[in-house]
């Protein structure tokens, strides 16, 4: 059986397209990595969309359901919605909302409901990861970089390279996948794309729950905060999750 395996992504803004291509692999499906960053749409400012990424899956025929937390975004009362209603709301609100990020991402999830993607807004708790996990589904998840690393905020320097700056830097989104609990439960397996991260040095780690579900949630300050759920509309299709045991040297409480 294959274990998850994560490549380090090549610059500071394919972390999604990278995570992706990991589950791409663990499902067997050998597409390159090159292909997926490609294939896979951005933003203007750099990096992507957790809903951009589930559109590339969906048309690369695969089921995907989207946890989402933004409020950017989404009105919480509209989860209660139909999908063409969550669409025409979408719609209105571009109508009386001009911000660029929210326009793209409105479309986006547009095109998402209308490719048959499943959007899903339940409490974010360990239960509904370990619904996953005992399942062998890995989970893609947007979240906050700043959090998850306990790092300094960071801006964008004259050579256009990422630096840290606790004064004049913002807040960072990221994409991981998610493998799994440890066998006590009190941590997650973690697969990240970014290797040279400043607290681990180390493309796999755990972090403690708690920890990692806030990083999630602050993730909506960057347009993440979400989880996204891709599978095979093959069910058989589900290798062994956990990663290997040497390869993870790293835990943050």
């Amino acid at each position: 059986m294959n274990k998850l395996k994560i490549l380090t992504q090549p610059d500071d803004s394919t972390c999604g397209p990278t995570s992706l291509h990991a589950v791409y692999q663990y499902y067997q499906d050998f597409i390159s990595l090159d292909d997926v960053i490609s294939e896979v749409s951005f933003l203007s400012e750099g990096g992507t969309l957790a809903v951009l990424l589930a559109c590339h899956a969906l048309k690369r025929g695969y089921k995907a359901r989207l946890y989402s937390y933004n409020l950017h975004v989404f009105d919480p009362t509209w989860f209660r919605s139909t999908n063409e209603k969550i669409i025409k709301n979408l719609q209105e609100q571009m109508h009386y909302k001009h911000d660029a990020k929210l326009h793209m991402a409105s479309k986006a999830y547009i095109e998402f409901l209308q490719l048959g993607g499943e959007l899903c807004c339940e409490d974010l708790t360990p239960k509904l990861l370990d619904e996953h996990f005992s399942k062998g589904i890995p989970i893609l998840t947007g979240l906050s970089a700043t959090y998850l690393y306990n790092c300094a905020r960071e801006r964008t320097n004259d050579r256009d390279e990422s630096v840290y700056d606790d004064i004049r830097g913002e807040p960072l989104g990221h994409f991981v996948v998610l493998c799994g609990f440890t066998p006590e439960k009190d941590k997650i397996i973690v697969a990240d794309p970014y290797q040279e991260n400043p607290f681990f040095r180390n493309n796999y780690y755990q972090v403690n729950v708690s920890r990692l579900i806030n990083s999630i949630m602050l993730g909506m300050v960057t347009y993440d905060a979400n989880i996204l759920i891709i599978e095979p509309r093959d069910s058989n299709l589900k290798p062994d999750l956990v990663p290997e045991s040497e390869i993870i040297t790293q835990s943050l409480s």
